[in-house]
């Protein structure tokens, strides 16, 4: 009988994390692995934006504690002169299942004299989903923490390919979707605002029609908000990434499309 109702509530147990699992997941019908995008990237300290380095996003098919998984990587270096003056070595990466449910975020960041070292992971239960976050900086330990919520969460990568997949044909401008995000061992909104079409120029001489969308960070008591990072993605089914503005510690950077290859869908230029 003790081992016909532990048996019980294992597999209620399973059901639970599916379920909440479940609600996490999304229809992706704009990428796939094998996308890759390279970016020219640019530094801006004070006014002026300077040619500083480059940057790749990249997109591969992996196992993650044997689920079949996305692996997106973020790479961004700072090269030539700019280095001398602030240098720039950031791997930021995300797993997530194929229905792009978070299952873990890892930062490995060198900026200036700092380095930063992030580790996020994701643990899907019945009450919603438990995060452990952990951070090293300079090779000092800053936190150990463990935070639940009964929503999705999403982390700086996975909240980027999940702002793909929203429906902005019927947005009008200002229009906003809320998400709960994960910044360093809080948990905390991420605002994910539509601000109309534009067109943008990339780098390899196509112009695209992009939608334009601006992420930001509110606190607990929802009476600041802090911009993380505007990205344009292209008006088409393949919602590809053409410029991505982030901030950064000292000033800022932006990143501007120069090739691509491994789209799910032809891509549309103008």
């Amino acid at each position: 009988m003790i081992k016909k109702i532990t048996g019980i509530i294992f597999m209620l147990s399973v059901v639970f994390c599916l379920t909440a699992n479940a609600q996490c997941k999304l229809n992706n019908t704009f990428f796939q692995a094998g996308e890759e995008m390279t970016y020219d990237l640019y530094f801006k300290y004070g006014i002026i934006y300077t040619k500083a380095g480059t940057s790749s996003l990249k997109t591969v098919a992996e196992k993650y504690n044997g689920t079949d998984a996305y692996k997106m990587t973020l790479l961004a270096q700072s090269t030539g002169t700019v280095r001398k003056l602030f240098s720039l070595n950031d791997t930021l990466s995300c797993y997530t299942t194929k229905d792009l449910v978070p299952l873990a975020y890892i930062k490995d960041a060198f900026e200036g004299k700092d380095y930063t070292q992030e580790h996020v992971r994701y643990t899907y239960t019945g009450q919603g989903v438990s995060i452990n976050t952990k951070r090293h900086k300079n090779g000092n330990f800053r936190f150990d923490e463990t935070i639940t919520s009964n929503s999705c969460m999403y982390d700086m990568m996975s909240v980027v390919f999940y702002a793909r997949t929203l429906n902005y044909t019927t947005m009008k401008k200002g229009d906003t979707s809320k998400v709960d995000f994960i910044s360093g061992k809080k948990k905390v909104s991420m605002i994910i605002e539509y601000d109309g079409i534009e067109t943008v120029e990339a780098n390899d001489d196509k112009k695209y029609s992009c939608i334009k969308l601006v992420l930001s960070i509110m606190d607990d008591a929802f009476s600041d908000k802090k911009e993380a990072m505007k990205v344009y993605i292209t008006n088409d089914n393949n919602r590809m990434p053409v410029r991505l503005d982030s901030k950064l510690n000292i000033g800022s950077t932006r990143a501007i499309l120069k090739t691509y290859k491994g789209n799910k869908h032809p891509v549309v230029t103008k």
